[in-house]
């Protein structure tokens, strides 16, 4: 029997499941059939795709840390054009798409949280299935930023917070991708995408310089995106209006809250101990009373 085929089938049927499961309860302001859905023929939208992508990416991880401390790092002279193109095209995509949210909304006239009710879900002719799409797409591109990691053996940065960030945020858009991709979406588009914009702007200039006084405060910034997304999802579920399916309302709320927690636990571990290094090294250098 040929497996490529076994497993196929099995996607297949994880697939629906998955998919039948998440949309109970979901009534979109203009439905379409669920088994012809605008988005599930689209480039790389099939569970089995995502899986194969997300597969690859912790089977990367786990060949890097297993064989690259037997090989020397790949020195920065080599990586600087690839980091140099990489950080532009992200600044400029990144902007983009978070441009293109905003404007999208304010066209289908989007409030900005969803009360009293859901934005508008047209689930057979949607306005931000195309930008949902590209941002989903876009997840990928960010996996650069673990191959520079792991090829120049910068292990501090492979945090489970790094991993566990790449690999969950592109699978959960995956679902987005495929039941979740008008109305209330647009507002993760533009949040994400724009503090990716800062993100890899500050990126690009750590390249050429060194002691961004601005650093600490990017994480600040995506901790309020996170309680923006927060108060979005909790508008979501006490609402009760089903344009959006309710069982992603509940899991895009919970996985916000493990996001938070993880970049809120990542601030304190290094600027509260940066903080306290700082303060002691302070006391010690003045001078003592005789």
């Amino acid at each position: 029997m040929n497996h490529t085929l076994v497993a196929g089938a099995w996607c297949e049927e994880l697939e629906r499941d998955v998919l039948t499961f998440a949309a109970e309860g979901w009534k979109p302001s203009v439905t379409a059939s669920f088994d012809s859905l605008p988005t599930q023929g689209w480039p790389l939208v099939s569970l089995q795709a995502a899986l194969t992508v997300v597969g690859a990416y912790l089977l990367f991880v786990a060949l890097g840390m297993l064989f690259m401390p037997l090989l020397p790092a790949v020195p920065d002279r080599f990586m600087y054009p690839l980091k140099f193109c990489y950080n532009i095209v992200q600044i400029f995509l990144c902007a983009y798409m978070s441009v293109e949210a905003g404007v999208l909304a304010s066209r289908q006239g989007y409030s900005l949280f969803p009360w009293p009710s859901n934005n508008t879900f047209n689930a057979a002719q949607p306005a931000v299935a195309n930008l949902m799409w590209l941002f989903y797409m876009s997840k990928i591109l960010d996996f650069f930023d673990t191959f520079t990691i792991v090829v120049q053996k910068k292990w501090k940065q492979l945090s489970f917070l790094h991993v566990y960030h790449h690999s969950s945020v592109f699978m959960f858009y995956w679902i987005n991708v495929r039941l979740n991709y008008d109305g209330d979406i647009y507002l993760t588009i533009l949040l994400n995408a724009g503090i990716h914009t800062v993100m890899y702007t500050y990126y690009f200039l750590a390249m050429h310089t060194k002691d961004i006084w601005w650093k600490r405060y990017l994480t600040q910034i995506q901790m309020v995106q996170f309680c923006l997304m927060l108060t979005q999802g909790a508008l979501m579920m006490l609402n009760s209006d089903p344009a959006i399916p309710p069982r992603l309302s509940k899991a895009y709320f919970g996985y916000i809250m493990t996001m938070l927690g993880l970049f809120m636990n990542f601030y304190l571990q290094s600027y509260n101990k940066k903080s306290t290094a700082k303060a002691a090294c302070d006391v010690a250098a003045k001078p003592k009373l005789p």
